[in-house]
């Protein structure tokens, strides 16, 4: 058998895996998995940070259904990284994280940029791992490959040290599958059917999952189950969690369901199932998986199954039509909202009043990427009818990471209109990445909702502390849209509504990313008043 090194065996299993394209920042540990990669025809999408370069990889995750995979060099690289992989595990996005590390032979010698990567990467991964023979490079990618997919997905970090990747060796073999079903025991099929039973019954059911759930074949069934209950799923993809503005009609009403199954875990977004908040006089079912928070409120019926084969199992036991109430069922669909009146301010639009022009210039096919911050929460409640998806910013509740999204979704195949919003604070984190875009002919249309500050923080220290108390959160109107200019992109000013309208149509059939700046008022997050 023909030898290879290191870095085309790589390489070359990345290929056989389906990895299309990685998304990179560069670095001298990793320089031989790069010259790999171009001839097992990978494509590299270089980006401008690391933490971007995960983003990325996570809304590549989103278009494809596949593991995202991000490619980082050692030390500093690696750490960078960790922002980006964070949100993508609290947003259940399967990730296949690569940094490359210093020469095992030169290990606790102080080696240049060496770090206990795989002890930083578990804090935040489903697992980590060190390669440290040429032979290991291959089993390690496909077993990162099949964790990142399994159970409650999730990214996986393999480091590949440098001598590793120049290292040559001719043992190398074909990726065997090695999927094991997701077979249910007789007392877990017991559990689960009395589940079915009960949601059955139930006049008022309540159905929330996990971000995960919501996706793929899980997600097909999770609508097919609520279609039979004659309600629709909450998925907890917010970091607001109870104040979640997509679902807050809904939110309001938990504690009347006379039975709530959660499918995932029994946390904020949840409120820890307590009896104040979730199914008061009720029942609760809670599917969840390993090592996940001990509820609160012990569950009436509890199962920590595989999702998918859980939701099939109590799919197939439920009737055509069950006993919910009609004004229950009535009261579940999504609904849009009200474009009222907004009043002229001179120093910018209402936040809502920016959401329902894109709500008025969204079709089937469009993809939305929301950042976080408060102009996003208006953003998600102008938006929570959205006729195309809606990515979000996940659980954990950072910010910055929109454009990187929008980035990795565009070169993962997304070929509808791409539309970006995000609030002044969160464009200062990867703005730079515009020129990433602008580089690789990524077009997008990228919404800041300009009010020049810290807004979140700001109407905080308003609240508790007073109004000449608002110390070190404000920032200047500065003009990002000169700034995507210089960049590479387009760039355009907009201070009324029907500006707006226009320069966002105009700039959606465009081959270059564009952004619009935005001045807004600077009104405090609809989910604070919940």
């Amino acid at each position: 058998m023909k030898s290879l090194t290191g870095g085309e065996i790589a390489a070359t299993t990345l290929a056989e895996l389906g990895v299309k394209t990685v998304f990179s920042v560069s670095g001298n540990q990793i320089l031989p998995l790069y010259d790999a990669l171009v001839d097992a025809e990978i494509s590299i999408v270089h980006m401008r940070h690391e933490s971007a370069a995960a983003y990325a990889a996570a809304g590549a995750s989103e278009v494809t259904g596949e593991p995202g995979v991000v490619l980082v060099s050692a030390g500093p690289g690696h750490i960078a990284t960790l922002t980006g992989i964070a949100v993508a595990a609290s947003m259940e996005i399967p990730i296949v994280y690569i940094s490359g590390g210093s020469a095992v032979a030169d290990r606790e010698r102080g080696a240049f940029q060496e770090i206990d990567q795989r002890q930083i990467a578990r804090s935040v991964c489903k697992d980590a791992l060190d390669v440290t023979e040429v032979d290991q490079i291959r089993p390690a990618l496909a077993r990162a490959w099949r964790l990142a997919i399994s159970g409650v997905p999730g990214p996986v970090q393999v480091t590949l040290p440098v001598d590793m990747l120049n290292g040559m060796t001719g043992s190398w073999q074909r990726i065997q599958s090695q999927t094991s079903p997701d077979n249910l025991t007789s007392s877990e099929r017991s559990v689960l059917t009395r589940m079915a039973t009960a949601l059955a019954e139930a006049q008022r059911p309540l159905v929330i999952a996990r971000p995960s759930a919501g996706r793929g074949e899980s997600g097909e069934l999770l609508r097919k189950m609520c279609s039979a209950l004659a309600i629709e799923p909450v998925i907890t993809e917010c970091p607001r969690g109870l104040s979640d503005l997509k679902y807050a009609d809904i939110v309001r009403r938990y504690r009347e369901s006379d039975c709530a199954l959660v499918v995932g875990p029994a946390d904020f977004s949840v409120g820890f199932l307590s009896e104040t908040v979730l199914a008061s006089d009720g029942r609760i079912l809670l599917i969840d998986a390993p090592d996940e928070p001990v509820p609160e409120r012990k569950p009436n019926l509890h199962a920590t199954v595989p999702v998918t084969p859980a939701l099939e199992h109590i799919l197939e036991r439920l009737p055509q039509t069950g006993a919910t109430e009609a004004g229950w069922s009535a009261q579940w669909p999504i609904s849009g909202v009200e474009n009222g009146s907004f009043s002229s301010e001179p120093v910018g639009l209402h936040p809502l009043q920016v959401a329902m022009v894109v709500r008025e210039e969204l079709q089937v096919g469009d993809l939305v990427v929301l950042d976080g911050g408060e102009f996003c929460q208006w953003m998600r409640l102008g938006l929570r009818d959205a006729p195309c998806p809606v990515l979000w910013n996940g659980k954990l509740g950072a910010i910055g990471g929109a454009i990187p999204m929008a980035v990795g979704a565009r070169a993962a195949g997304h070929s509808g209109r791409l539309i970006v919003a995000l609030g002044d604070g969160s464009a200062g984190y990867h703005l730079s990445e515009f020129e990433t875009a602008t580089r690789y002919g990524i077009a997008f249309s990228a919404i800041v909702g300009n009010d020049a500050r810290w807004a979140a923080e700001w109407h905080q220290q308003v609240s508790r502390y007073g109004p000449d108390r608002t110390f070190e959160t404000l920032l200047l109107p500065s003009r990002y849209d000169q700034a995507a200019i210089g960049y590479g992109g387009a760039g355009v000013h907009v201070t009324d509504a029907v500006s707006l309208a226009y320069s966002l149509s105009a700039s959606l059939p465009a081959t270059q990313p564009t952004l619009l700046n935005v001045p807004v008022l600077p009104i405090r997050s609809p989910a604070e008043l919940l």
